[in-house]
């Protein structure tokens, strides 16, 4: 199970290459980690094949004695040390449900782990396209204000009227405005992007998801594994309890055990030292005798309306978890089909927007030439250039929306980015 943890954890490595590496400090991430590591050293030591107990026992004594001088001969003080080694060479019963609960516990958390870093991914690109967009927003609207300052200035040359003249200087003003708010939220975007992205490096390409089972039916999956382990306990609980002993007494102050339960099949050995020694057991006008050996077998059954309730309980909570797993089989069909719906759609935005670059790009060199042969102003090539800049950033914006789309359907399935070379 360590190497499992370990293997897992060099999975998720790669993903965190480049323009994701700030993820790796993430606090989410390191949350996750830590229940990830938690559940795997719980699991461990559910699995461990022997335990040792120490017990000891200390008693002050004070007696009545008649004659009195028979106090003085008893011991003042009684004490016992007991050492047990609890064995266990197969998982049987409680302790086979705890060694269960505790795989489901690590499942869990892998669950959780891969939940996590997906959501962060999604997070990171989402906050490097707004930074993206945020650029060509500043570019766009620096481009607004040089043109309507060229609009202005074109307006007083040719002697424009006073009404004429203030709505050029209005919309200079706007323009400029614009352009401060594009600032704030150029800066806005590079604070929302600390700790998640690298805004220097390229986000990596993200490929079509591989299509694993859903997070949520992993988990639904879970519940019903729970509810099938509590079904189990509550059915031993009405079945009789079988305990056998094995004692072996060397000497009055020294005690062997060996002793076996049905609810676990653990054998445990212990060893009592006590003192003082037990003394052997008189038997009038004949002499006395001590205790060599013992066998013990005992027999407990319990039956009560409450452990029937109990049962009851755990059935109808597996019925539950039953149903849970067929509804979030739905819903999960469901929110695939929708999922990978929204993905179309973006692609197909994307590749409108590739079209509308391109013939913004054409655009804006057909009135290069035309400024070169003197049949485009200034302004006009200027209007090009901004509409390509429009055409840029609608294009960006589809491109993420893509990548966002796919995210979305890597955090539906849990899966992660994989391993990028740049």
């Amino acid at each position: 199970m360590a190497r499992l943890g370990v293997g897992l954890l060099l999975l998720l490595a790669p993903a965190l290459a480049g323009a994701l590496l700030p993820l790796k400090d993430h606090p989410l991430k390191r949350q996750a980690e830590a229940g990830l590591l938690a559940a795997r050293k719980a699991l461990e030591a559910q699995a461990a094949p022997l335990a040792l107990n120490a017990q000891g026992n200390y008693a002050r004594l004070g007696y009545e004695c008649t004659p009195l001088a028979l106090c003085q001969s008893l011991p003042e003080t009684a004490g016992s040390l007991t050492l047990s080694l609890v064995l266990t060479p197969f998982p049987f019963g409680e302790v086979a449900d705890g060694l269960e609960r505790a795989r489901l516990a690590l499942r869990r958390a892998e669950l959780g782990y891969r939940r996590a870093l997906a959501a962060l991914q999604l997070q990171a690109a989402s906050a490097h396209g707004r930074h993206r967009q945020a650029l060509l927003g500043v570019r766009l609207a620096e481009k607004g204000v040089e043109l309507s300052a060229l609009a202005l200035e074109a307006a007083r040359k040719r002697g424009a009227g006073p009404k004429e003249l203030r709505e050029a200087e209005l919309n200079l003003k706007e323009a400029e405005n614009r352009l401060e708010e594009a600032r704030r939220a150029l800066a806005l975007a590079e604070r929302a992007a600390e700790g998640l992205v690298d805004l220097k490096a390229p986000f990596p390409e993200v490929p079509p998801p591989k299509g694993t089972t859903p997070l949520s039916l992993e988990e639904a999956r879970l519940v019903l594994r729970e509810a099938e382990i509590a079904l189990g306990a509550a059915q031993r609980a009405l079945l009789p309890t079988l305990q056998g002993s094995l004692l072996l007494y060397p000497s009055g102050n020294d005690t062997w055990a060996l002793s076996l339960s049905s609810k676990t099949l653990q054998p445990t050995l212990s060893y009592t030292r006590q003192d003082p020694a037990r003394p052997p057991t008189a038997v009038p006008n004949a002499g006395s005798y001590r205790t060599a050996e013992e066998l013990r077998l005992s027999l407990n059954l319990t039956l009560s309306p409450g452990l029937l309730a109990a049962l009851e309980a755990s059935e109808a909570q597996k019925r539950a978890a039953e149903e849970a797993l067929r509804a979030a089989e739905l819903q999960a069909a469901l929110q695939e089909a929708g999922l990978k719906n929204a993905l179309k759609g973006a692609e197909a935005t994307l590749e409108l927007a590739r079209l509308k670059k391109a013939s913004a790009a054409k655009a804006l060199e057909e009135a290069r030439k035309r400024l070169e042969l003197g049949l485009e102003s200034p302004l006009g090539v200027l209007q090009a250039e901004l509409g390509l800049l429009q055409a840029e950033l609608a294009l960006v914006q589809a491109e993420y929306a893509v990548k966002e789309r796919l995210l979305e359907l890597y955090q539906f399935y849990g899966e992660l980015l994989p391993e990028v070379t740049e």
